[in-house]
């Protein structure tokens, strides 16, 4: 069975893009009540539903994650050790991430003790669980806080799969036994935001009822059933096929959007986001043969590698360059392409020097580990000597 040719860089480049934008967006509210530039256009429509493309983040966590323990789970390649996978998450997460809220809460709390609670809460990515303080100091850092809930969560289950899925014996049964396991997570998600909007009532402003990682948890999970539906060999017969699946997905997105013009709570648009992402992905990662160019396009590609520092430095650059007074005035019938250009010229540049300068030089921790996550020997004792002998048994 092929594996199919994934190529999702150009998604996950769109993607940070979009968010630089919508950020550079917010900046330019102005006047008594925080009107927004672009208000009474469609292009201020546009760029209010772009946090659609944040649950793409998560979406592309599921599938990309879980795609190799679902593998296993199915016994096409050996079982995954939970330890390799998380070290390989930290490795991935933690160096960038404590450089940027390190260095960005620093400098808000230039006298000590500072703020100590919202340092700690972010230190343990606790603050998704916080009203006041989701939001606070790196306000894209919310996502990564979700995305630490998940790498363990992912670990969870993917060693319960591993496991508990190779005695069920068919392949059919294995594939169904994750199926359950995944819809009954999905259940508990969707149960957690009905519960949250129709029976506890939470206020919009409560931010960590909506933003939480239970509230997220059903994107991610749309994600988890594509890498099972990958792992189980499903592919796409043909072009039609494939651009049917593509046009569905567009269909789910624009119904979550149009659900939140309805008198149902916005928290459930995320659950149409996630599956109609997740099924554009699919028109392309379950494809047998390759998709748009522009996913392949060498730009998009290599913005994609970068992305991750572009995702987390660019609010923090943000905030220094309206402190320097280089951005306009919000107000300005400019202000927001301006602002909006000036920002990504200055992110991008940054961007590939802090993927050179962190995450490439914290990628080479793993050679310390061997593939099941355990430290390399490297000063193991030699075997003794045995004295050479002459061919008479003397020495």
């Amino acid at each position: 069975m092929s594996k199919p040719k994934l190529d999702l860089e150009g998604y996950r480049a769109v993607a940070a893009i979009m968010v630089v934008v919508f950020h550079a967006y917010q900046h330019n509210r102005f006047g008594e009540h925080y009107r927004w530039p672009l208000e009474g256009t469609i292009w201020h429509h546009v760029l209010m539903h772009s946090d659609m493309l944040v649950d793409m983040f998560f979406v592309l966590s599921g599938f990309l994650l879980g795609l190799p323990y679902a593998r296993a789970a199915l016994g096409e390649t050996k079982p995954k050790a939970a330890r390799a996978f998380l070290l390989r998450r930290a490795v991935r997460l933690l160096p960038l991430y404590l450089v940027v809220v390190l260095t960005v809460w620093a400098m808000s709390n230039p006298m000590l003790p500072g703020d100590w609670r919202d340092l700690v809460l972010h230190l343990t990515f606790t603050h998704v669980w916080s009203d006041d303080k989701i939001f606070y100091t790196v306000g894209p850092a919310w996502t990564l806080g979700v995305e630490a809930h998940f790498y363990l969560l992912l670990a969870l289950l993917g060693a319960l799969a591993q496991r508990h899925c190779p005695p069920l014996g068919s392949r059919a049964r294995r594939v169904a036994a994750m199926l359950a396991v995944l819809a009954g997570l999905a259940a508990v998600s969707l149960g957690y935001k009905w519960w949250a909007a129709y029976v506890r009532g939470f206020p919009t402003e409560a931010w960590s009822a909506w933003f939480n990682p239970l509230a997220k948890l059903d994107v991610l999970v749309c994600g988890m059933l594509l890498a099972v539906a990958s792992a189980a060999g499903l592919r796409w017969p043909n072009f039609l096929a494939r651009q049917a699946v593509g046009l569905l997905g567009a269909a789910a997105v624009a119904a979550g959007v149009a659900l939140r013009y309805t008198s149902v709570h916005p928290t459930f648009s995320h659950t149409f986001f996630g599956i109609g992402i997740t099924l554009v992905i699919a028109a392309t990662a379950l494809s047998k043969v390759r998709g748009p160019w522009w996913l392949r396009w060498a730009p998009l590609v290599s913005l994609s590698t970068v992305s991750y520092s572009l995702y987390l430095w660019h609010e923090p650059l943000l905030r220094v360059l309206d402190g320097r007074g280089a951005l306009p005035a919000p107000g300005d019938p400019w202000a927001f392409p301006v602002t909006a250009a000036w920002l990504l010229a200055v992110s991008i540049p940054i961007a590939y020097a802090s993927y050179h300068v962190i995450e490439a030089s914290a990628d080479r921790i793993m050679g310390a580990f061997d593939s099941a996550g355990r430290p390399r020997e490297f000063y193991t004792a030699l075997p003794p000597v045995t004295p050479a002998r002459s061919p008479g048994g003397r020495m």
